[in-house]
């Protein structure tokens, strides 16, 4: 099933440094976190600032495999 439950089908493409980062996680998942709605770089994330994961292959690379996070919720701008 993945890291998400799915509602839908959703393409969307990588930030480039997770191009990079999935070749330190082969076989595994990374995951585009909303930087805006993390205090820390190296804390904790909480799960609603997780846009959404992209499966990696055991060669290291983005299988295209995308899954949204349905509990992500973006803050409101204009703070």
């Amino acid at each position: 099933m993945g890291m998400f439950r799915r509602r839908r089908a959703e393409r969307r493409e990588p930030p480039p440094q997770l191009v990079d980062e999935a070749k330190a996680h082969p076989g595994g998942w990374v995951y585009e976190i909303d930087r805006d709605m993390v205090g820390d770089p190296n804390g904790a994330v909480p799960p609603e600032a997780i846009i959404g994961a992209w499966q990696v292959d055991a060669c290291g690379t983005l299988s295209g495999d995308y899954q949204a996070n349905p509990n992500y919720r973006p803050r409101a701008t204009g703070r």
